[in-house]
């Protein structure tokens, strides 16, 4: 920990080991309970001072109570466990490490070892001191950290007794962090020191975590179905998964996936995160056909499947790309979790020295987007979609996503102007650097249909919404840049999440149609340098249209 906190003087440790043996109350044994057998006629008090205690006590108990405190704190921020050894061995000890009602001693030390959680930035409200139990933050961090550093393979099995506390302690450190950067001074190339950042980029890349995500991230069964005659089984028999435990999926979005096709795991991984991705069920009207539930909060399953297809085709195109195009895709991949934090809630006060005129940017729309989408041939997504018409077909072995290659588009780019006044009824534009929502054709203005959802949101912050056109990434535009087919319009808003999510929802026109609809969420917040990634789906949404994930990062 001495490169995250203040060290202490080479004899603090020392010195609380060497003198609790001459504490007052202290026999050299340990009674019932861990505590010693020696008795006292008064109750220690928390006020340590040299007027408590006879002369024989030790010299640190004969400290003022201040100096006792930071004694225990820079300890127990090296090595919490000898805080825990001396209160067993020392009756008077242990009443000044448990009995503070205030859990002062505990909140130092926390804060000498992890972000402190009253300034994170993921909340909208700061945390207030008295509503943290700082005891038990230090007390699980630690044994989850043991877990993470020192168990072996053959212990791993018995972490299925403790999942919902590590899933819940890691969720916990990651909500704790502060801010990337103000909304001011933003660079999404920026990286900033958090304590927190280190021991998740550690411990979410141990092989205790993969195991957690591989073993027990589902519970499969398989449904009872009557084979087929002149069939040995039904090819419509499918496993069914349910999540154990979702936080976990949420944890798996804060790192860049590793995949090895060679391993039989892997290959089984990734064939299910297609199925979630491309099967059409879990895209529908109930969820604005987006990573979403019913009550307008995000889908952490379907966003970590999304964002494990896209970021495993990434890797895969850098690996074998010749032009080096692609290499825009390496940023948003790297830093670790660093790449998931935030701006936050601190400062949601529009900018003073934003002109009147001028629409509040919160999210960083406005700029240059990279990205990319995937997307299956569609007389396989009929197979995934609709296998009772392939076996009408005559088609009788079922699609195997292990070892299916997605097709993965082009590096677009994305040009987006925020609008200076959103209405309800915008106009198609032909260029980025206009600044309004409407412009005139040979055949005048189109009008185009606002942007809605029936799923609710929060009104922390105003909707954002936006223009722009979509372009191929070497500078070769899919549609003439002036004409409206490559016209882009969205809207930027926050999740009924708490804490909110940013949701990015953009519409696609091509030859004077709406084509493609896209619903996202950009994974750790609004000016997060990993991007958003959600579902493409048919604006229209006609009967058998396709879906895939797309996924855009700030360049």
């Amino acid at each position: 920990m001495s490169d995250l906190s203040e060290s202490p003087s080479p004899s603090t440790s020392q010195l609380l080991s060497s003198e609790v043996t001459s504490c007052s109350s202290y026999k050299g044994g340990l009674g019932q309970g861990g505590e010693n057998t020696a008795s006292r006629s008064t109750t220690p008090s928390m006020h340590l001072s040299p007027m408590t205690f006879p002369q024989s006590q030790s010299s640190l108990l004969r400290a003022p109570s201040e100096i006792i405190q930071r004694v225990l704190v820079l300890s127990g921020s090296q090595c919490i466990t000898t805080v825990a050894r001396m209160a067993r061995s020392c009756r008077d000890l242990k009443q000044y490490v448990y009995g503070d009602s205030d859990q002062a001693l505990w909140r130092d030390i926390h804060d000498m070892i992890y972000d402190n959680p009253r300034v994170a930035g993921t909340y909208p409200d700061q945390r207030k001191t008295d509503e943290i139990d700082w005891r038990k933050k230090i007390q699980d961090r630690e044994f989850v950290g043991r877990m993470f550093r020192e168990w072996d393979e053959d212990k791993f099995p018995e972490v299925a007794r403790h999942l919902d506390l590590v899933l819940e302690t890691l969720l916990d450190m990651y909500l704790d962090l502060p801010a990337s950067v103000s909304y001011e001074n933003s660079d999404p190339h920026a990286t900033h020191d958090s304590r927190n950042v280190h021991f998740l980029n550690s411990y979410l890349r141990t092989p205790l975590f993969a195991y957690i995500y591989h073993h027990l991230r589902l519970a499969e069964t398989k449904q009872v179905l009557r084979p087929l005659p002149g069939q040995v089984g039904n090819p419509n028999r499918r496993t069914d998964r349910r999540v154990m435990n979702p936080i976990l999926s949420r944890l798996h979005c804060l790192m860049p996936p590793e995949y090895d096709d060679a391993t039989v795991e892997d290959r089984e991984w990734r064939g299910y995160v297609r199925e979630v991705v491309y099967n059409g069920k879990n895209f529908q009207e109930r969820n604005d056909w987006g990573p979403f539930r019913e009550d307008g909060k995000v889908d952490w399953t379907l966003v970590d499947a999304i964002s494990s297809v896209m970021m495993s085709n990434a890797k895969e195109v850098l690996e074998s790309e010749d032009d080096g195009s692609w290499r825009e895709a390496i940023h948003p991949m790297s830093f670790g979790v660093e790449a998931v934090r935030g701006w936050g809630y601190e400062h949601l006060q529009r900018p003073a020295d934003l002109p009147e005129g001028e629409v509040w940017d919160w999210a960083g729309v406005q700029g240059l987007w990279c990205g990319s989408y995937a997307f299956l041939d569609y007389a396989d997504w009929v197979s995934l979609n609709e296998p009772r018409l392939i076996l009408l077909r005559g088609r009788i072995t079922s699609l195997d996503l292990t070892r299916y290659h997605e097709a993965v588009g082009d590096l677009m780019r994305l040009n987006l102007v925020v609008d200076k006044q959103p209405t309800t009824t915008p106009t198609a534009t032909t260029s980025s650097s206009d600044t309004s929502t409407s412009t005139s054709t040979s055949s005048g203005s189109t009008k185009l249909r606002p942007i809605e959802t029936a799923l609710p949101t929060l009104d922390l912050l105003p909707p954002i919404h936006f223009h722009g056109d979509s372009v191929q990434h070497h500078g070769a535009s899919t549609y003439p840049l002036q004409t409206p087919m490559s016209f882009v319009r969205g809207v930027v808003r926050l999740t009924a999440d708490n804490p909110p999510q940013v949701r990015w929802t953009l519409v696609i026109r091509y030859g004077n149609e709406d084509r493609w609809r896209l619903e996202c969420v950009q994974v750790g917040g609004r000016g997060s340098k990993r991007g958003f990634f959600g579902i493409w789906t048919d604006a229209l949404k006609e009967e058998h249209s396709p879906n895939g994930p797309i996924w855009y990062w700030k360049a």
